[in-house]
C-alpha cells in the first residue's frame, strides 16, 4: 500500500500538469525547453549530459524544498493569522 503522502504528492502533481496544459503559455515554455534539449543533446556527448542532469536534479532538489519549507510556512502564518480575531475580542 502506498503511503498516504505520496499519493497525494501523485494527484497533485497530476492536477498541476492537468491545469497547466490548457495554459498556452506553459505549452510554449514546455515546446521551447524539449527544442533547447533536444539541440543540447544532439550537441554533446551522453556523459557531459549526465553530469548536467545530475547537477540539475541537485539544484532542483534544493528548490523543491525551499518552495516545500516556503509552503509549509505560508500555512503556519495563515493558521496563526486566522486566530487573531480572538486575541482582539473584547473579553466579556
Amino acid at each position: 500500500m502506498e503511503h498516504p503522502f505520496t499519493l497525494l504528492e501523485r494527484v497533485k502533481t497530476f492536477m498541476l500538469h492537468e491545469k497547466l496544459s490548457c495554459l498556452d503559455p506553459y505549452t510554449q515554455a514546455r515546446q521551447d525547453s524539449d527544442a533547447l534539449w533536444n539541440r543540447f543533446c544532439a550537441d554533446h556527448p551522453p556523459a557531459l549530459r549526465h553530469q548536467v542532469l545530475e547537477l540539475l536534479d541537485h539544484r532542483d532538489t534544493v528548490s523543491c524544498l525551499e518552495q516545500d519549507a516556503a509552503f509549509c510556512l505560508g500555512l503556519q502564518l495563515g493558521l496563526e493569522l486566522g486566530r487573531l480575531p480572538e486575541f482582539w475580542e473584547a473579553e466579556p
